[in-house]
């Protein structure tokens, strides 16, 4: 036979049971309130794109050949990877890079909207996500035009100030929170007083005295955090094309820039970006 519970014992456990629900209710709602208010903050705080900054070297002594491929790296291969919230700068390597510089292309694609989801309508975030979207095909469209266009123009410098380009990189990246990603278009054969490459005797001493002569002028800008690509690597010999390359194999080493050799080449390879590149 069961025994009777007194009246006190049982208002005791309605007592106890409601706390205890009271509890798991708040801690419940205090756990969504906390997992909301981290997704709204990391929507609001995510950087929106990438920052992609081309120098393409216009100057006389690139061949109608390699325009072409600049052309085509542009508009078949970084043009059509562009996503919502991405910037596309792209500016001329001559010998005016520093002193006359003025970008070619700088657009800033529309970002996705973040969603918050105490205060959004899901309904309107998703209108407002398909509307950017529907933008892109068009944008990337008047991209690829307008960089068609910036290949039937010649420069009339017949200088390459290539390391006067990665000091302006510097300043560019400049406080630039999201991803960084930096493409050269050029043969990477430096020809502006007083480095001419096509004149170096190169050898392991002499690319290590170019690199602190450099270094001591503070000519080697800080790249930490940049995904470097090189697309139109060139010289007038193989050997000597290893020999530069291996100049800027170290000099990416000491300016700290993400630069692996694989994306070192006459023509863009690896792309777009993997994910572990610089980021």
């Amino acid at each position: 036979m069961s025994r009777r519970r007194s009246p006190t014992a049982r208002r005791r456990e309605r007592r106890d049971y409601a706390l205890g629900l009271l509890i798991g209710l708040l801690l419940m709602g205090g756990f969504f309130l906390l997992v909301g208010c981290r997704l709204s903050a990391t929507a609001a705080g995510e950087p929106p794109g990438t920052e992609y900054v081309v120098f393409v070297d216009l100057s006389q002594s690139i061949r109608l050949e390699d325009r072409k491929l600049f052309t085509e790296a542009l508009t078949t291969q970084i043009i059509p990877t562009l996503q919502p919230g991405d910037r596309l700068l792209v500016a001329p390597i001559t010998d005016r890079t520093l002193t006359g510089f003025r970008p070619l292309i700088d657009v800033t694609l529309p970002a996705l909207p973040p969603f918050n989801g105490w205060t959004d309508n899901l309904l309107k975030h998703k209108q407002h996500v398909q509307a950017v979207e529907a933008q892109m095909p068009k944008l990337k469209e008047a991209l690829t035009a307008q960089a068609d266009s910036l290949f039937t123009r010649r420069e009339n410098s017949a200088q390459t100030d290539i390391l006067s380009s990665l000091l302006l990189t510097e300043k560019l990246f400049h406080n630039v929170a999201h991803r960084k990603v930096l493409v050269l278009m050029s043969d990477m054969i430096e020809d502006y007083a007083p480095h001419r490459f096509q004149k170096v005797a190169w050898t392991p001493d002499s690319t290590k005295a170019l690199l602190d002569e450099l270094e001591r002028a503070d000519r080697i800008p800080n790249l930490s955090g940049i995904c470097v690509y090189v697309a139109g690597a060139s010289a007038a010999s193989p050997a000597q094309a290893e020999q530069i390359g291996a100049f800027w194999k170290a000099y990416f080493e000491r300016a700290n820039a993400d630069m692996h050799m694989s994306r070192y080449a006459h023509v863009l390879l690896h792309w777009p970006p993997e994910a572990g590149c610089a980021f």
